[in-house]
């Protein structure tokens, strides 16, 4: 199990029940039973689907984009279009294997306990997993990381709503299966393997391209239509309101239940801006399974000059090793300037455990003057 979860040993029995974003759209290339959720981003714009550059990858090929068609126009395992991004993972509606009742999740989320906002978001990156092979993943972290807590006229963070979301829900429940897998991202393929480190860097060039033209237009609603409970669009012309892009819940990755719209909605000023930073001022550590202050002082500009500071000076890494290149060494020993060397490694930065280098000058003459002697 994950290591992670909130409380292994009474999570009994793993589900995949969770409550996140959908990305599905349906496309020409992909699965004709696919259903569009979000028009903003096509992401066949980050696919090889002629398989330029990747070699092989599981039995699921792509996931997003539409999915996979079948025979004859591709030969991976048969699906629809799956791309979503998990805020909260539930795993089961049974209690006594770890999970949440359906009962209460709905409960809670029709409430309006939970704020959810307009959600509006950018994609910021395609980046491989550490799997071996790995996963292919697009990600959508809040940029900058830490929002500035001081001026309430500054703009918020990219894909502030998901963190915002993803700190409340974890906050309101708690049981043992509860987690959220990694940084907000959807797979978009598993077990990717390219057919040389050339084509690897091309494939990557092409999805940083895709992304680049994303960012210019800025983030995106995902859902622009009114929805019912269970997700189906809303008759008649209610649509005065534009704010309908919320989030959902899923049974599994291909089985959406229910839609929750917004109740929680711009212009995010005065008293919203503050709530909005309150939530945002914590973050769950998953590797203590607790909550962790954002240092709001890393702001500050005194705090900053005393770093910029430091980095001009020697760097020591944990491991042993000194840089000379101008930083603070990283966990390997080396200094981020550049100058550092590996834990145990000799060059320019002496080993913690050696003597000073003028030392071992003066030692090396006096031995030189013993040998005269004798």
């Amino acid at each position: 199990m994950p290591h992670d979860y909130l409380d292994p040993p009474r999570s009994k029995i793993d589900g995949l029940a969770f409550l996140g974003l959908s990305l599905s759209r349906k496309s020409e290339q992909g699965h004709p039973d696919s259903v569009t959720h979000q028009a903003s981003f096509d992401l066949n714009d980050i696919l090889d689907r002629d398989y330029e550059f990747l070699l092989s990858s599981n039995d699921d090929g792509w996931l997003v984009g539409g999915g996979e068609p079948g025979p004859p126009v591709s030969y991976k395992l048969t699906a629809k279009d799956s791309a979503h991004v998990e805020i909260l993972r539930i795993g089961t509606y049974q209690k006594d294997w770890g999970g949440v009742p359906l009962e209460e999740i709905l409960d809670v989320m029709k409430s309006g306990e939970i704020l959810i906002p307009q959600i509006e978001v950018l994609p910021t990156a395609v980046v491989e997993n550490p799997d071996l092979p790995p996963e292919l993943e697009i990600r959508f972290d809040m940029e900058p990381a830490k929002p500035n807590f001081k001026n309430l006229d500054a703009p918020l963070p990219v894909n502030w709503q998901l963190r915002f979301l993803h700190n409340q829900l974890f906050k309101r429940f708690e049981y043992p299966s509860r987690f959220c897998p990694g940084a907000f991202h959807s797979t978009i393929m598993r077990k990717a393997e390219f057919r040389s480190k050339k084509h690897r860097k091309k494939y990557l060039a092409k999805c940083a391209a895709a992304v680049e033209v994303w960012k210019e237009k800025g983030v995106q609603p995902l859902n622009t239509v009114p929805r019912g409970p269970e997700g189906q669009e809303a008759e008649g012309d209610n649509r005065e309101d534009e704010c309908h892009s919320g989030i959902w819940l899923f049974t599994d990755r291909e089985n959406i239940t229910h839609f929750f719209q917004p109740n929680f909605l711009p212009p995010y000023v005065g008293e919203k801006r503050k709530q909005i930073l309150e939530v945002l001022k914590e973050e769950w550590d998953t590797k203590t399974l607790s909550w962790k202050k954002i240092d709001a002082g890393a702001l500050n500009g005194k705090r900053r000059h005393w770093r910029n500071r430091r980095s001009s000076g020697r760097g020591r890494g944990r491991g042993g090793g000194r840089g000379r290149g101008g930083g603070r060494g990283r966990d390997d020993g080396r200094g981020r300037g550049g100058g550092g060397v590996r834990s145990g490694d000799q060059g320019d930065g002496d080993n913690t455990n050696s003597q000073p280098r003028s030392k071992k000058n003066a030692a090396r003459k006096k031995d030189k003057n013993i040998k005269k002697g004798s």
